[in-house]
């Protein structure tokens, strides 16, 4: 017999007898902790366990309980808002929003955030709503609001922040208003000076366009690129922007030459009128100072004799107040003087009737009342410097004034006549509509709703 099947064989017994013992020992590890303890033959003690023994709870341990305060876990308070707006052009616009009230467990404090469910414009039957942001058509190109609000935008957002919802509402109205007057006519006028343009002159204009644009890549750096990089440091335009806004300046230019400089008369007579208004200002009035020695009867009776003395000796009135120590050397105040008269229309009657005849270095006669005695003279006559109407410089100032005005005049009314011809009343709902995109866009929605006391 081979002496490995032996060993083999007296193997298998010992291995069946621990695979045995491996058994018992896991389920008794799944049975749990409850045991009945059995002592063993090698004197050590054996713990039998049960599965009942895992589903105990552990000595010395209660429940534990954790409190959440109810504030903690209470759903937040809404409340929903709604405002109906009138525009002025009778367009109702409804405006939602939801205000959600709840504690912030960070600062344990009530905050409340407001929640803009949008706007719903109730329109009449017929009514036309913006699309985008077209505002109009002027001799039949479209005028956007985002060419108006691009000028504008950083004196709009300005604005817009007032806390006074009216307050910022009318400056961005104002704001809104002019400039898209000012684009209307910038807009009008040039559309006049190109239909006005004859086939001829149109080509004569694309000549002097590309001479423009040829001179302007020279004049900056000699190569378009560098033409560009240098437009846009210094304007903010491109090469074509550049040459269209030339363009558009000369054509304005050029009609506002043709047909309002003509309607621009300045006559002499307009500046002889101009310098009479302003005659304060150019040749200004002499003033007059006038001197008073005024003395008290009851409690300066000795300087009254002195000062009769000294004058009835031919003194002079500022020795005369001099000796009697009257204020200020005797000077009372100055008044403005037109032909030799005295301005002084604000004093009493008697005392216009002691001033008026006095000339410069003349001292009145003792004025008597009831607790006083009075003196009065001319110390002096000042004259400020004038300009003569005949002055050039000051004359062609005039001119210059008046022209500018005249100018503005029949600028607008040029301006007037276009817009009747190409837009009628129209240009009152473009800028009405503008408006009210500018409202939008810029005011909070909310700040109206919620007023300035509540922010």
């Amino acid at each position: 017999m081979d002496c490995r099947t032996e060993s083999a064989r007296r193997a298998r017994p010992i291995m069946a007898a621990w695979a045995t013992g491996a058994a018992c020992a896991c389920l008794a590890a799944l049975a749990g902790c409850a045991s009945t303890r059995v002592p063993a033959e090698d004197g050590r003690e054996v713990r039998d366990i049960a599965i009942s023994s895992f589903s105990d709870p552990a000595a010395g341990k209660g429940i534990e309980v954790v409190a959440t305060p109810m504030p903690d876990v209470e759903p937040p308070s809404t409340r929903e808002v709604t405002e109906t707006d009138v525009l002025a052009d009778g367009t109702a616009i409804v405006r939602r929003s939801e205000e959600v009230t709840a504690l912030n467990p960070a600062t344990q404090r009530v905050e409340t955030e407001v929640i803009d469910q949008g706007s719903t414009p109730a329109l009449r039957v017929g009514q036309r709503w913006p699309v985008e942001s077209l505002v109009g058509q002027i001799n039949g190109r479209p005028i956007f609001a985002e060419e108006v609000f691009r000028q504008i935008e950083a004196a709009v957002l300005l604005a817009a922040q007032d806390p006074n919802p009216d307050t910022a509402r009318a400056q961005v109205d104002m704001l809104v208003r002019r400039a898209f007057r000012q684009q209307v006519e910038s807009e009008l006028i040039l559309a006049e000076a190109e239909s006005r343009l004859s086939p001829e002159m149109k080509q004569g204009l694309l000549g002097w366009l590309r001479d423009m644009q040829e001179s302007a890549i020279a004049q900056r750096g000699g190569s378009r690129a560098a033409a560009e990089e240098s437009l846009r440091d210094e304007l903010q335009m491109s090469v074509e922007e550049f040459v269209e806004f030339q363009k558009n300046r000369e054509l304005t230019r050029d009609i506002l030459r043709r047909k309002v400089e003509p309607r621009v008369v300045v006559s002499w007579r307009d500046v002889e009128r101009l310098y009479s208004q302003r005659r304060q200002a150019y040749a200004p009035d002499p003033e007059y100072r006038l001197g008073r020695i005024r003395l008290l009867k009851d409690v300066q009776a000795d300087k009254i004799d002195l000062a009769k003395r000294m004058f009835a000796e031919g003194k002079s009135f500022q020795e005369v107040a001099s000796a009697v120590a009257a204020p200020d050397g005797g000077f009372w105040r100055s008044v403005p003087a037109h032909d030799g008269q005295m301005h002084v229309d604000d004093l009493a009657d008697d005392l216009q009737a002691v001033l008026r005849p006095l000339r410069p270095g003349e001292v009145s006669a003792a004025y008597e009342q009831r607790s006083s005695v009075q003196w009065f003279a001319v110390l002096g006559v000042e004259t400020p410097p004038s300009v003569s109407i005949f002055d050039p410089e000051l004359q062609l100032s005039l001119r210059g004034e008046l022209q500018a005005t005249q100018e503005r005049i029949e600028q607008g009314r040029y301006i007037q006549s276009l817009q009747k011809r190409w837009l009628g009343a129209s240009i009152q709902k473009m800028e009405l509509r503008l408006v009210q995109m500018a409202r939008e866009r810029y005011l909070d929605p909310l700040k109206q709703l919620r007023g300035p006391a509540s922010r």
